[in-house]
């Protein structure tokens, strides 16, 4: 197996991964071209080895032009288009929310069900409801600029949204109907202690409070708001008794809560739980098509005893698996870690927000092409920040300008350079202009050298043991591309806060200066990063990936 045919596939490998080959793929795909190969397997995986070493060490730029030498066949990259599935029983004009708990900012596991709603609303030319389900003042307490974070989120992923709805603000509405119910026996409020009551719930036998008369009901309705006190009643919707599943029966509707640690409502004793407000607020808001987690598939059968009850027509139902994100796996361990100064904040690097993924400079372009890729199923997803980061690098590649930064600088001297003025490209394939570096024989460079071998400062010259060779590119020299800033006054510090939160320091060139906050650049053969501030005192910005 000669030399260039394994080059071959090493750089399109390498091009195919953005710029990083991978040996075992290479050895896979020689097998398969040349199985008699086999036999000399360990001495062509030492050469593929040393030639994948040589390519990954090039900018990508690079990779694609010596790629290009081989005349490859071009394949056609065929993008396929996801097209929005119909919905079923379709009367009228297609009204669906989206329900987030407003306890924290909006994660990438709320973006699945939001732009999933979204999508259908738009394919209909329906409504999307935004309703905060913010009636726990106790456990998952509301955060009162979440309200508008989530705003600004789906602002940000392009969702309009037609309508705002509070729970919390609508909690007269929920005793109206509270009170319909028992007045048609359909529910009662229960005394008993709540261990007694879950021994006799999992039997399937009816504790004492179900069957008291709707008007003494009434009575000790009445005396939830002023009476009793935490724990001491609870309203209950009467169900089967017998329902295969005892989270069904006789499920809790409204609890007390003695103290409120509501933001919008610190009076209010009496609060509904999820399946109560929710299934009453559906039907209020003319809500006819659900999407709603897997995991809250117990919800419709719960829910849908209120409906019978009041002879409701149920929405339809489509039922969707979670996004499931690395690291920190819910709001309230996040809250617990922020308060623990564990996390910098909601906007940590490790976390699964879109506050934080926004800060790293990840699009909202890139969330939709994602959650629109994994399509709408009841399958749970496991974030691949890998495909992640691809799909960024397709979106933000094609307008980020490049910019040399040095970490953990080396100084280098190369003998008998010439003095000269570079013309870096500020993007490789636009016309953007450029940057302008003059230099002298000292450089900082990050890469660590290996003695006789080529290297080539890029767009600038060769040079070999410290030695300058040439200016012009020469590929008979098979020199290693890297990059490099002139031993000059003018270079600026910045700081990188990486994905592990960790900050590094790094030396960059003046052009930098010019770069605007929240603008996404890419520092050459390092990573893609956003800018957070880039002022005289403070330079920082924050990794996106590679």
């Amino acid at each position: 197996m000669d030399e260039k045919t394994i080059l071959k596939h090493v750089l399109n490998n390498a091009v195919k991964f953005n710029g990083k080959a991978n040996s075992g793929a290479i050895i896979g795909k020689l097998i398969q071209e040349a199985p008699e190969i086999k036999d000399k397997i360990n001495e062509i995986s030492k050469k593929i080895n040393e030639i994948v070493s040589k390519v990954n060490s090039m900018s990508l730029e690079q990779q694609e032009k010596e790629l290009k030498k081989f005349n490859l066949p071009e394949k056609k990259k065929v993008k396929e288009v996801v097209t929005i599935p119909s919905l079923q029983n379709v009367k009228g004009k297609v009204v669906m929310r989206f329900a987030p708990n407003p306890n924290g900012p909006m994660s990438f596991g709320h973006s699945r069900i939001a732009l999933w709603n979204y999508f259908f609303v738009n394919k209909y030319k329906g409504s999307f409801i935004l309703r905060f389900d913010d009636t726990d003042p106790k456990t998952k307490v509301p955060m009162k600029e979440a309200y508008k974070w989530f705003q600004e989120d789906l602002k940000w992923l392009k969702i309009k949204v037609n309508k705002v709805i509070i729970q919390s603000k609508r909690l007269k509405i929920y005793y109206k109907y509270a009170e319909k119910l028992i007045q048609e026996d359909k529910a009662y409020v229960c005394t008993c202690n709540s261990e007694e009551f879950k021994k006799l719930i999992d039997k399937s036998i009816e504790c004492e409070c179900r069957n008291i008369s709707p008007s003494e009901t009434l009575k000790r309705w009445k005396k939830m708001f002023k009476g009793y006190k935490e724990g001491e009643a609870v309203y209950r919707l009467k169900t089967n008794i017998m329902h295969e599943n005892p989270a069904v029966r006789d499920w809790p509707g409204f609890r007390i809560i003695n103290k409120s640690n509501h933001p919008l409502d610190k009076k209010s004793k009496v609060w509904p739980l999820l399946n109560f407000a929710s299934a009453i607020d559906d039907h209020e808001l003319k809500i006819t098509h659900i999407l709603r987690g897997i995991d809250l598939e117990i919800s419709d059968i719960r829910q849908k005893y209120i409906y019978d009850y009041f002879k409701w027509q149920y929405p339809e139902t489509v039922y969707l698996g979670k996004l499931l994100f690395s690291g920190v796996k819910s709001t309230s361990e996040a809250k617990k870690l922020i308060q623990e100064k564990k996390l910098t904040g909601w906007n940590d690097p490790r976390l699964g927000t879109l506050k934080a993924l926004k800060k790293r400079g990840f699009q909202a372009e890139t969330i939709i092409n994602f959650i629109k890729d994994a399509r709408i199923n009841k399958s749970d997803i496991n974030v691949n920040f890998e495909k992640l980061s691809h799909l960024n690098k397709e979106v933000i590649d094609k307008k980020a300008n490049r910019y040399f930064a040095i970490i953990n600088p080396i100084k280098l001297k190369v003998e008998n350079a010439p003095e000269l003025t570079a013309k870096l490209p500020l993007h490789p394939s636009l016309k953007k202009g450029f940057r302008v570096l003059k230099t002298k024989d000292e450089f900082y460079i990050q890469d660590k050298l290996e003695k006789n071998k080529v290297y080539r400062l890029m767009h600038l010259f060769n040079f070999k043991n410290n030695e300058f060779i040439s200016a012009n590119p020469d590929q008979s020299l098979n020199a290693s591309l890297i990059h490099w800033l002139p031993a000059l006054k003018d270079l600026i510090k910045i700081e990188i806060v990486m994905d592990d939160a960790k900050t590094i320091k790094a030396i960059a060139e003046p052009s930098l200066k010019k770069v605007k906050k929240d603008d996404v650049i890419q520092l050459e053969r390092n990573f893609f990063a956003r800018c957070e501030s880039n002022t005289i005192k403070k330079r920082v910005f924050y990794f996106a990936h590679r």
